[in-house]
C-alpha cells in the first residue's frame, strides 16, 4: 500500500430518548421492532398536507444537554430547513433538518486513545436537530412502509476532518455513545439503529496537499464495522491511486459480511438538496428560563472520569474498561468511594469476580444476587486485611451464588479461625508431597512449574486458610531437600 495521509470525518446520528416525536405528540418508542407497524402515527408524522408540525420542548432540552456535554455555544435564534430528496420512505419528498442556522456551531470534544495513554481533541462543525424517516420493509416484490419511526427525533453530530486513522474514529464514537447513555439522552444502541454512523474518507500525499475527493460510507452500526469500513475504503482508494484511476465523490453502502462497499449514488452537495427555510416552523428562540435550566443541570462527562482514574488513581486499562462499560457500574464505584474505601480495592473486586459474574450471567451490577449492604460489608472486611485474598475470593464466589452474607460465609468456613502454625503447615505440605510422587519426580527433573499444583493441593487441604507465599516457601524447601 502506498504511504498516503488518511483523513476521516464522521456524521453521527443519535435518536433522542424522549416521550414524544420531534414534531407531533405520537409516542417515541425506542423498541420499534416490538411494535405493530403504523401503531404510533398521526396525520403530522405521516406528512399529510394539511397537518402542521409543532416542535417538542423536551426534544430541544435534551438536544441542549447533549450540546452542553460537547462544550458548544448556542445560536439564538436558530431555524429549521427543508432538505429535499426522494426516497420511498420519505413520501413528502423532504426532511426537516437544520443547515443554514443550526442551534450550535464550532466546538470540540476530548477523548482518549491507545488504552487511555494519549488525549485527542476533535472539532465539531455542528450538531443539529432533524427528524427520522419512515422504515421501508421489502417482502418478495412488495414494499411496505412503517411510519412508527417517522419523525422520531435525531441529533446529527458532524465533525471536522480531524481523524487520521480508523482507531481515532472508533474511540470518538465510543465517547459520544457514553455521553448519550450516561446522561439518559439516548439509548444509543447501534444494533437497534439508535446510533448510526456515516464515515467520510479521503487520502492525500501530505498535509500540504488539499483534501482529495471524499467518499461517504453510510449507516454503519457497530464500532468494529466502523474500523473495518474505514480501513477497507483507504485500501480501495490507495489501489485506485496506484492504478491511476479517478476517485469519484460518491456515497457507498458498506457490507460488513462481505467486507466490501458498493456504490449507492453520487455524493450530493448542499445545492442538490435544494435547502430552503422550513415554512411551517418559526425561528427557534431559546428562553432565558430554558437556558438557566440547562446550565443548572449536572452532566456526567466520561472523559473527566477517565482522566481522574488515570491521574489520581493510576488505574490500568482493565480497571478503566470495567468501570466505564456501564454507567451503573461507575455509579456503584463512586458510591463506595464516597464511603471512604480505597479506589484500587474497589476497582480490583469489581474488575475481577464481580465483572466475571456479570459477564457469565448477562446481568448489570444492579441485578447482582447481593444487595449494596452485603457488598459494603464485604469491602469492610477486605479493608481490614484480616482475611487473605484467596479466602476473600471464595467468600465473593459464595456470596454471588448463595445470597449469603460475607460474615456468615467466613464463620461457616472458619476463615476467622487462627492462621495455620508453621508446624501444621509443614505437616500438610509433607502429606501433599507424599501423595503425589509422580509430580515430585517431574519437579526434580526441573519442571519447577509443578510447584503451582502442590500449592493448590495444600490450599484445598487447609480450606484456603494458609498463606500461599508461606506454602510456596515450605514446599520449595521440602522438595529441594
Amino acid at each position: 500500500m502506498a504511504n498516503s495521509l488518511v483523513t476521516v470525518w464522521l456524521e453521527i446520528h443519535l435518536k433522542l430518548s424522549t416521550a414524544t416525536k420531534i414534531f407531533c405528540r405520537c409516542k417515541n418508542d425506542q423498541s420499534l421492532e416490538n411494535n405493530e407497524p403504523n401503531s404510533n402515527i398521526c396525520p403530522v408524522c405521516t406528512w399529510q398536507p394539511w397537518a402542521l408540525p409543532q416542535l417538542s420542548e423536551e426534544v430541544v432540552e435534551k438536544g441542549l444537554l447533549i450540546w452542553k456535554a460537547l462544550h458548544c455555544s448556542f445560536n439564538n435564534p436558530s431555524r429549521f430547513d427543508r432538505k429535499s430528496y426522494f426516497y420511498p420512505d420519505l413520501p413528502m419528498g423532504y426532511q426537516i433538518t437544520q443547515l443554514y442556522n443550526p442551534i450550535n456551531v464550532n466546538w470540540e470534544v476530548k477523548f482518549f486513545l491507545n488504552n487511555y495513554e494519549e488525549e485527542k481533541k476533535v472539532r465539531i462543525l455542528d450538531a443539529h436537530l432533524e427528524c427520522d424517516t419512515a422504515k421501508a420493509l421489502h417482502q418478495w416484490e412488495t414494499m411496505y412502509l412503517d411510519f412508527n419511526r417517522a419523525w422520531t427525533p435525531l441529533i446529527e453530530i458532524v465533525t471536522w476532518p480531524d481523524f487520521s486513522s480508523s482507531e481515532e474514529a472508533v474511540e470518538f464514537a465510543k465517547e459520544i455513545q457514553r455521553i448519550a447513555k450516561w446522561n439518559c439522552l439516548s439509548d444509543a444502541d447501534m444494533e437497534k439503529g439508535q446510533m448510526r454512523v456515516d464515515v467520510n474518507v479521503s487520502i492525500r500525499n501530505s498535509t500540504d496537499d488539499p483534501l482529495w475527493t471524499r467518499v461517504e460510507l453510510k449507516n454503519i452500526n457497530s464500532f468494529s464495522a466502523i474500523k473495518r469500513a474505514i480501513d477497507a475504503e483507504v485500501l480501495r482508494q490507495e489501489q485506485c491511486k496506484i492504478a491511476g484511476e479517478e476517485i469519484h465523490q460518491e456515497t457507498r453502502r458498506w457490507d460488513d459480511l462481505k467486507g466490501q462497499s458498493f456504490v449507492m449514488r453520487s455524493k450530493e452537495d448542499a445545492l442538490d438538496y435544494r435547502y430552503f427555510p422550513e415554512p411551517d416552523l418559526p425561528e427557534l428562540y431559546l428562553s432565558d428560563s430554558m437556558l438557566k435550566k440547562i446550565e443548572s443541570t449536572p452532566l456526567t462527562i466520561p472523559f473527566d472520569h477517565i482522566k481522574k482514574m488515570k491521574s489520581e488513581y493510576w488505574f490500568n486499562k482493565e480497571f478503566i474498561n470495567t468501570l466505564i462499560w456501564d454507567y451503573s457500574t461507575l455509579e456503584f464505584f463512586n458510591s463506595l468511594l464516597s464511603k471512604g474505601f480505597d479506589p484500587k480495592l474497589i476497582a480490583k473486586w469489581i474488575a475481577g469476580q464481580i465483572s466475571a459474574y456479570m459477564t457469565a450471567h448477562f446481568v448489570w451490577i444492579d441485578w447482582l444476587p447481593v444487595d449494596e449492604d452485603q457488598l459494603i460489608e464485604f469491602f469492610e472486611i477486605a479493608k481490614e486485611g484480616k482475611i487473605i485474598d484467596n479466602q476473600l475470593k471464595l467468600v465473593m464466589e459464595e456470596m454471588l451464588s448463595s445470597w449469603a452474607s460475607a460474615s456468615d460465609i467466613i464463620k461457616e468456613r472458619w476463615f476467622d479461625a487462627p492462621a495455620f502454625s508453621q508446624d501444621d503447615l509443614l505437616k500438610v505440605c509433607k502429606e501433599v508431597i507424599s501423595e503425589n510422587p509422580n509430580i515430585v519426580e517431574q519437579y526434580k527433573w526441573w519442571k519447577t512449574s509443578t510447584i503451582g499444583f502442590f500449592v493448590g493441593q495444600v490450599m484445598k487441604k487447609t480450606q484456603g486458610k494458609a498463606n500461599p507465599k508461606e506454602i510456596t516457601a515450605v514446599l520449595t524447601g521440602e522438595l529441594n531437600s
